[in-house]
């Protein structure tokens, strides 16, 4: 067995790295049978982008020092390969985001947990969003909208008062940030089969950005917001780590 171990800079980190390496070996990501995250939430999700070309490398995260880890098993040296044979795989959806910038340039952007539009400047965002092919388009003003995916609600989009998605339904949250209009705008818990379709209005006065756990891009003026439909990563979780997501979720995984 081939391990891949993938490690934050954080002193403890660091010491897990060499003393499982030591024990268990290093192989290159591209090599690895297994990816091992040492860290928190942060590493796994990065782990997890890395993978997006590799949908075979299974990601078994383990929560050092005091990172926050809602992803992650508990560290232990010992005993690592059985873990990862008991593991149970929890398959994650991808998020894609198909993009337009002000200046005319097209991008596909990926996203493991949650894909943010927001404002570049103190002036709000006025925004239009449809879901494709489904009634009138919906103007909001405020700063910005969260899509989530089931495993982030607990995240971002639960800070911002969006909905908590039950682990592995097939379910999005549409969370906003800072709504001016509507007035009684509220979070929209979608079928993960819907597409969003966004545009800025006014995108030169008001910019927008779009923003991933691992990127960021200026001046958008049009996305096209889904889950992907043949991309998936698949996250390991062993039993102890099971009964805590199954808790937090309201359901097992």
């Amino acid at each position: 067995m081939k391990i891949a171990f993938v490690a934050s800079p954080k002193p403890g980190a660091q010491r897990a790295l060499k003393e499982l390496s030591d024990r268990y070996g290093q192989a290159t990501v591209a090599e690895a049978d297994f990816i091992v995250t040492l860290g928190g939430d942060h590493m796994a999700l990065e782990a997890f982008h890395g993978a997006l070309a590799m949908p075979a490398k299974p990601v078994f995260a383990m929560r050092t020092d005091s990172s926050t880890g809602v992803l992650c098993n508990s560290l232990r040296v010992h005993g690592l390969i059985e873990r990862l044979h008991a593991a149970a795989r929890v398959e994650l959806p991808v998020l894609q985001a198909e993009i337009e910038q002000a200046g005319g340039r097209s991008q596909v952007l990926f996203a493991i947990n949650e894909i943010v539009l927001e404002r570049q400047v103190f002036q709000q965002a006025k925004l239009n969003v449809a879901v494709h092919g489904e009634g009138d388009p919906m103007n909001i003003n405020g700063d910005g909208l969260v899509l989530t995916t089931p495993i982030d609600s607990t995240g971002y989009n639960r800070s911002l008062r969006g909905p908590l998605l039950p682990l592995g339904s097939s379910l999005l949250a549409l969370t906003g940030i800072g709504i001016r209009r509507p007035s009684d705008w509220s979070p929209v818990v979608l079928s993960d089969h819907e597409i969003l379709d966004v545009e800025v209005i006014e995108a030169v006065h008001r910019p927008v950005q779009i923003r991933t756990t691992s990127e960021t891009v200026p001046n958008i003026c049009r996305a096209r917001l889904f889950r992907s439909p043949d991309r998936t990563v698949t996250l390991l979780v062993d039993r102890e780590a099971q009964g805590r997501l199954g808790t937090l979720f309201g359901r097992q995984c």
